[in-house]
């Protein structure tokens, strides 16, 4: 009985290690409709250690989704800057 538990239970998790494997990274566009996705993957990269190719993209691929969003942009003007105006009066 304890080898049939035991084997079922290896498999199981043979098979969740594998399905995690073949995953295909999503596009820019589908994060780019899927905004709260994305962040929640960028958030979960920025606590990978290691990357395959899948995820490296995967990655890139919420990132820019997230920077292209209309909302991610600062008007300009609105911004806090850190430049000095009286630099180029003479």
């Amino acid at each position: 009985m304890k080898k049939i538990v035991l084997s079922s239970l290896l498999n199981l998790g043979l098979l969740v290690f594998l399905t995690g494997c073949w995953q295909e990274a999503k596009t820019k566009e589908y994060y780019s409709q899927h905004l709260e996705e994305a962040k929640a993957r960028v958030a979960e990269c920025k606590k990978l250690e290691k990357f395959n190719e899948t995820e490296q993209i995967d990655c890139a691929n919420a990132n820019e989704a997230i920077s292209m969003a209309p909302d991610s942009r600062v008007p300009y003007g609105k911004g806090k800057t850190t430049s000095n105006p009286e630099a180029f009066k003479f």
